[in-house]
């Protein structure tokens, strides 16, 4: 008797254990997605601030690619053009290829498309060449101190710039084909981190 209430003891409190670890387990978890959506709906704010600040186009991607998130279409340079060059700047989701230095005051910054982008050209890669005043991106990497060290959809950024010209660069392909990479040319106006948000 003495024995079969020390097991039933035993019962309940390795039950109630392993009931108190769910719970505190869900608890958190539920903890971590509040912050993150938290801080996702900041940074959503923070984008549309800065595409209603500037003005900025943020729908030409929809209009390229016939509004499918995916494009098999290649893409013509004067397409960009009549999207890209003009009164209003655009908006660029993607992620900081390379920085390099131009002159005393600024640098020359390549972003390219990324899986943090709704929108995926699979035929042509797009890429920014971007002149920015150092004391932007200064401020933005010390911000963003980690932005490089980031792996996956963790180093996304949205750009807004204003774009002067587009160039094409072909290189070869699979199958003895060729791929072609539009870069437009410009000069960054702003720039915000997003890190896994998707625009």
């Amino acid at each position: 008797m003495v024995r079969r209430i020390i097991w039933s003891m035993v019962i309940v409190i390795v039950a109630a254990y392993f009931i108190y670890n769910y719970l505190d387990n869900r608890s958190k978890e539920e903890l971590e997605k509040a912050e993150a959506k938290k801080t996702e709906d900041a940074i959503r704010e923070s984008v549309a601030e800065l595409v209603k600040r500037t003005n900025a186009i943020d729908n030409w991607w929809k209009i390229l690619s016939k509004d499918k998130n995916i494009s098999m279409a290649p893409i013509i340079s004067i397409e960009l053009e009549h999207l890209w060059i003009g009164s209003r700047p655009i908006l660029f989701v993607g992620t900081i290829k390379d920085i390099i230095t131009d002159d005393n005051d600024n640098y020359k910054i390549k972003i390219e498309q990324s899986f943090n982008s709704r929108y995926l050209f699979i035929e042509t890669e797009i890429i920014l060449d971007l002149k920015c005043p150092k004391a932007k991106i200064d401020s933005f990497l010390n911000q963003h101190p980690n932005i490089f060290k980031q792996y996956g959809f963790k180093n996304g950024v949205a750009v807004v710039a204003d774009i002067k010209k587009i160039e094409t660069i072909t290189m070869p392909g699979k199958e003895d084909g060729t791929s072609e990479i539009k870069i437009g040319k410009g000069n960054c106006i702003d720039i915000v981190y997003i890190g896994r948000v998707r625009f």
